[in-house]
């Protein structure tokens, strides 16, 4: 009787590997026409930035979550595009965020725009407007 029962967990154990392998590596299928898209790491962390640095209200939260999804989705495809070189993601990338500024900025307020334009000026590594120039010497200190 013994032997029965551990022939039949070996049995079961070998069918769920078989099983397993034959549905082949772990790639979601792709989403079905007309399915909301995904919402990718890239357009939740922009839009929780934005929400926290420009204090979004919830009703902005609602107008961006598409706009920001989309910008995310694009900048997704670029960012696993084996055939780019770093160089040609850098530039799309650039030119997505460039397409997608006017959306965003057309959901802000005019203070929020101001804060939108130093933090994306910062994003890219450029100075804040009114930022003093590293190589300018400071005024002497006593």
């Amino acid at each position: 009787m013994r032997h029965w029962q551990s022939f039949v967990f070996v049995i079961a154990v070998l069918g769920t590997c078989m099983l397993v392998q034959a549905q082949g590596p772990g790639v979601a299928p792709p989403p079905p026409p007309g399915a909301p898209p995904r919402r990718t790491l890239e357009g939740l962390t922009e839009l929780r930035t934005l929400t926290q640095q420009l204090n979004l209200t919830p009703d902005q939260r609602e107008k961006l979550r598409p706009i920001v999804t989309d910008e995310g989705e694009q900048m997704h495809t670029v960012r696993i595009h084996e055939q780019m070189t770093p160089d040609q993601k850098r530039a799309k990338v650039l030119e997505i965020r460039q397409a997608f500024a006017p959306k965003i900025e057309a959901e802000l307020t005019p203070e929020q725009k101001e804060k939108w334009k130093k933090l994306e000026a910062t994003l890219e590594g450029k100075p804040p407007e009114g930022a003093q120039d590293p190589a300018t010497p400071s005024a002497p200190q006593k």
